[in-house]
């Protein structure tokens, strides 16, 4: 399977595995208190590279929340014809703090299942807005649903995924430090994936067959 092609369809599985089943905050990089008026959107997933927000693809409102898949190092075995790529994906969201509106508060409910039903607050009590370093969680919820997905699949948009070699995840650090980009929040998954080799006939004996 050629280069390319591999990291096109990892972007198409995960668009449609992964960034169907979650919504994340539209950032709003002039309106983050309580002026901002909560708006999600399913994240995208990018090949190499996250695009500024002036070569975004038609149908994608903004750069985050994303998932970008990047090819770090690939090995061809040619006795075997096996190919080995080693993606990282990098995934990126946006939130700066709660708003009333959007959270879910647990109400007794013998009706409902766990005895449990959730409401948001409504009128002024939808308008106050808590500034705090919470997003994370946004981060890591995203990443425990590629993980699930990711963990869960035999194959991966046609590769066989290395369950052998394991997955590695964590956030991504500068000078032994975690990045602190506010209200931005990113973190990495790595996994290995494998594909058949299409051998080319050298052209030194092309003239032979």
């Amino acid at each position: 399977m050629l280069l390319v092609e591999s990291i096109d369809k990892v972007v198409a599985w995960l668009n449609e595995n992964v960034c169907s089943q979650i919504q994340l905050k539209l950032p709003d990089d002039y309106k983050n208190d309580k002026e901002y008026a909560v708006e999600y959107v399913q994240p995208a997933a990018f090949p190499l590279y996250t695009p500024g927000k002036d070569r975004l693809p038609p149908n994608v409102r903004a750069p985050i929340p994303s998932v970008c898949v990047q090819l770090t190092e690939g090995s061809d075995d040619l006795l075997k014809r096996q190919r080995r790529l080693q993606i990282r994906l990098c995934l990126a969201c946006w939130n700066p703090g709660e708003h009333g509106g959007e959270v879910l508060h647990p109400r007794k409910n013998e009706a409902a299942l766990g005895g449990y039903s959730y409401y948001r607050l409504t009128g002024k009590a939808a308008q106050t807005y808590t500034r705090n370093m919470e997003g994370w969680r946004d981060s890591f919820n995203f990443a425990d649903l590629v993980l699930r997905e990711i963990e869960s699949a035999e194959y991966i948009a046609g590769h066989r995924l290395v369950k052998e070699q394991g997955i590695k995840f964590g956030l991504f650090t500068e000078d032994g430090n975690i990045w602190d980009y506010y209200p931005y929040w990113h973190n990495w998954i790595t996994f290995t994936l494998e594909a058949g080799v299409t051998a080319a006939t050298p052209k030194s004996y092309e003239n032979l067959l």
